[in-house]
């Protein structure tokens, strides 16, 4: 007879199998059951799973436990004084909860995230594990007294099932790829918080936790395994092991329930006379002991969850979010009402505004000097209109355009073919094209680069907001906004791209519309009398000299009137011709002015 529960090995009958399989499929049914809805379970549901599996587990401590203390007491004298006070049970009974508790927590916490593989290992254990504990009971009754084979039986039976285990894992793992995650973060968004709709705050704490811890492991096993293959399925072997831990705890349990009777007996000695073993009868003090244990995760879990509901709404943030977000929380910038990563932004900037200044640089360096020498050109020119002007063939055609009434739109004519005479702009197009191509694509990288920078899928509690200076953004978009303007300007005005066909445009809007061509037109009318009356005397000093012939008169008439005429040209020449230059110079450098300022600018200090 076994001097802790009356048989040394597992009885090898139909119903004592059918017991255990009945109890296996209960235990897989809860916990599978627990997994699937471990999203929505309450505080109070977890407490009461977590209670049961602990009731269940803390009996088989306690068994090898007991039998530790036998051991140790069978080395003292029966009258000695440490062998009259070292027969009680319940400190080990007490550490046998606390490690039962430990490695149940541990397996509730880890099941929820068990894939097919995990299943899969557990469910091929569960029927393994009468073979193995047949293996066990074999090798115990060769290696143990009688006294201890029961233990040894179950210590050798959990630890071969743990081997086991170990086996399947290493063969799943070897021929599964690592996961691969490019940073914490990564890999934390992509593991679902398994109590993440729980209405209990500790638990959904819990789950933040567990898959924070889950996530670094992940990240180092990805770095083991680039570094070494082996050593990373030896590293999710053993965690594995650990995860699966209780999950053995338990079907030791099932394979021999009744250690579950010895927890409330008194300790039996080894030599203990067997008409003194049956004699033995449950303690009430045990019992009273084991029911406040199991109470304990109970009580417990709805305490504790009390108290985490309460730092919640002091703090505005529950303390699990708060870890989370101080270890990987994201910085991050509000633009136009996105959310953008800093760091990544930071990035951004810095690479845009280096391409923000290239392309201010090479409209400063290359697009501007075109741009003068198109204006220094036209301004050159305007002497040529002038010398045109003040031509007697210019005056003559201006008297007949008097006449006709095309006098203003002939000087206009004339000042636009003059100032735009021997310019080509082809280079300066080219290059304004150029640019105008460079600031659109700078545009467009601009915004798809901040675009890849938001981070929508961020929960908002781990975001941590950062103040962002609008300015740093428009310095950046300034000069190709300008440019894009421009060339919208230009294309609204001379319908094309021609920026050379623009600045002639401009130009010459703003020159005639200053007062320097109407007060051309206006000396033109007023010397339309003039003319008349050198007209009139030319023709009078023909009539007076009959002598010399009609023709010879027609002759000398015309001359005096044209000397009359040139005369009067030159003393307007020399009276005007500088204020109009001075004024069309003045019109076209104000035009200048506004071209220039148009276009991007180098910052102060450059």
């Amino acid at each position: 007879m076994n001097h802790l529960s009356g048989s040394a090995k597992p009885e090898a009958c139909a119903r004592f199998y059918a017991r255990y399989a009945l109890c296996a499929l209960i235990l897989i049914a809860v916990l599978f059951c627990f997994a699937k809805f471990a999203n929505t379970l309450s505080m109070l549901a977890f407490s009461l799973v977590l209670a049961l599996l602990t009731a269940i587990a803390t009996p088989t401590f306690a068994y090898v436990l007991f039998a530790t203390k036998l051991h140790n007491r069978s080395l003292l004298s029966e009258t000695g004084f440490f062998a009259k006070t070292t027969r009680g049970k319940a400190v080990r009974i007490f550490v046998s909860f606390v490690l039962s508790l430990a490695a149940m927590v541990g397996l509730l916490f880890s099941v929820v995230r068990w894939g097919q593989a995990e299943w899969t290992i557990a469910l091929v254990s569960a029927a393994a594990c009468p073979f193995v504990f047949m293996l066990a009971n074999k090798i115990s009754a060769h290696e143990f007294n009688l006294a201890f084979e029961k233990t040894g039986t179950l210590v050798l039976g959990g630890v071969l099932l743990t081997l086991a285990i170990g086996v399947a894992s290493a063969v799943v793992f070897a021929n599964t790829p690592a996961p691969q995650f490019n940073s914490v973060l990564e890999s934390f968004l992509a593991n679902e918080n398994p109590f993440g709709e729980s209405s209990s705050v500790l638990l959904a704490d819990a789950g933040l936790l567990t898959t924070y811890t889950d996530t670094v492991l992940t990240c180092l096993l990805s770095h083991v395994a680039d570094a070494s293959w082996s050593g990373y399925v030896g590293a999710q072997v053993l965690l594995t092991v650990f995860s699966i831990g209780g999950f053995v705890n338990l079907l030791c349990a099932c394979m021999m329930p009744d250690c579950v009777y010895e927890l409330f007996l008194p300790l039996a000695d080894v030599d203990e006379p067997e008409e003194r073993l049956q004699q033995r009868k449950p303690q009430v003090g045990l019992i009273v002991l084991t029911i406040v244990l199991a109470v304990v995760p109970l009580a417990a879990g709805l305490g504790a969850e009390a108290k985490a509901a309460e730092i919640e709404s002091i703090e505005g943030v529950s303390q699990g979010k708060q870890f989370v977000q101080d270890q990987i929380g994201v910085a991050v910038y509000m633009i136009d009402g996105k959310t953008y990563d800093q760091e990544a932004v930071e990035m951004v900037l810095a690479d845009m505004a280096g391409e923000s200044s290239e392309l201010t640089n090479r409209v400063q360096n290359t697009l501007v000097p075109l741009i003068n020498a198109s204006f220094d050109k036209r301004i050159e020119n305007i002497d040529n209109y002038l010398d045109w002007y003040y031509s007697l063939s210019a005056d003559y055609e201006r008297v007949i355009r008097t006449f006709t009434g095309s006098l203003e739109e002939g000087l206009k004519d004339q000042l636009a073919a003059s100032l735009t005479e021997g310019i080509d702009d082809s280079e300066l197009n080219d290059e304004m094209q150029t640019c105008t191509e460079l600031a659109a694509k700078l545009q467009e990288e601009l915004e798809t680069r901040l675009a890849a920078c938001e981070v929508a899928t961020v929960p908002d509690w781990l975001q941590k907001p950062a103040e962002f200076d609008p300015k740093r953004l428009m310095e950046i978009k300034q000069p190709s906004e300008k440019l894009m303007e421009d060339n919208q300007r230009i294309i609204a005005s001379v319908g094309g791209g021609a920026v050379g066909g623009y600045i002639a445009k401009k130009v010459f809007d703003r020159v005639v519309g200053k007062e320097a061509i109407a007060k051309m037109v206006t000396t033109l009318a007023r010397s339309l009398g003039v003319k008349t009356a050198s007209s009139a005397i030319g023709g009078a000093a023909g009539s007076v000299a009959p002598v010399v012939g009609n023709a010879a008169g027609f002759v000398a008439g015309a001359a005096i009137g044209t000397g009359i005429d040139y005369a009067l040209l030159k003393a307007d020449e020399a009276q005007n011709r500088q204020a109009y230059h001075d004024e069309i110079a003045e019109s076209i450098e104000q035009q200048r002015a506004e071209t220039l300022a148009a276009l991007p600018q180098a910052p102060q200090g450059e």
